[in-house]
């Protein structure tokens, strides 16, 4: 009795009716090829996509499949696509690897703690961007003029959380103090009494002893603007 159970099943319906199995087509995987390459998440990047599931059995469809990204999912590294039949109302998730290919920095010698990053410094190498961190740096450009938050080695990636913004003002520098306000504008020097990156609040002591606060605009330039 038992070995006729599965038979029973699928003629109550419990189980669905077999279709026709067939692998991925050439069709179906230059279909996954271009989606992976045109979906926003890749950013128009080069892209190469392992499939993971080589011996993946679809049932066939009569119709177009459709693909789809799952909520929530990357298309980085790792991941699954959503292949759906809407005909036969069946959908199979596809495990496959997306490569992305392109740019990130590196050093280009030992970096000290606390080095002010220049053009010498810095290396482009090209491999998968799936496989470095998130915040890792695509253009050296972007670390110029900062301060590395950690010594580094030669060849090791660089992100932006290894970087901070050094300091344009700092305690005790002379600074030139621009006042301005509704139809005047006054200069003055004084005297930074804290340190100040590009944006930050210092506080200046002028000649006559007065302290005022200010926002740093450049190398030694405070503003302060009043109503």
């Amino acid at each position: 009795m038992l070995r006729w159970l599965p038979q029973m099943l699928i003629v109550a319906g419990l189980f669905p009716m077999p279709f026709g199995l067939a692998a991925i087509s050439p069709e179906l995987e230059q279909s996954i090829k271009r989606y992976v390459a045109k979906h926003p998440m890749t950013g128009g990047l080069q892209t190469e996509i392992e499939f993971l599931d080589p011996a993946a059995n679809l049932q066939t469809c009569p119709e177009k499949i459709y693909i789809a990204l799952q909520p929530g999912t990357r298309l980085w590294g790792r991941t699954n696509l959503e292949l759906r039949c809407n005909k036969l109302a069946w959908t199979y998730n596809l495990a496959i690897k997306v490569v992305i290919m392109g740019d990130y920095v590196v050093a280009n010698r030992y970096l000290p703690f606390g080095a002010k990053l220049d053009k010498g410094d810095l290396s482009v190498v090209r491999g998968d961007l799936s496989e470095q961190p998130d915040d890792v740096l695509r253009n050296p450009k972007e670390a110029y003029g900062r301060m590395l938050t950690r010594a580094v080695q030669m060849g090791t990636k660089i992100g932006l959380n290894d970087l901070k913004e050094v300091s344009v003002i700092n305690t005790g520098e002379p600074v030139r103090l621009t006042i301005k306000g509704p139809g005047f504008e006054v200069t003055s020097d004084g005297v930074a009494q804290n340190a100040g990156m590009l944006g930050d609040t210092v506080r200046v002591k002028l000649y006559d002893g007065q302290v005022i606060s200010g926002k740093v605009l450049g190398q030694g330039v405070v503003e302060v603007r009043t109503q």
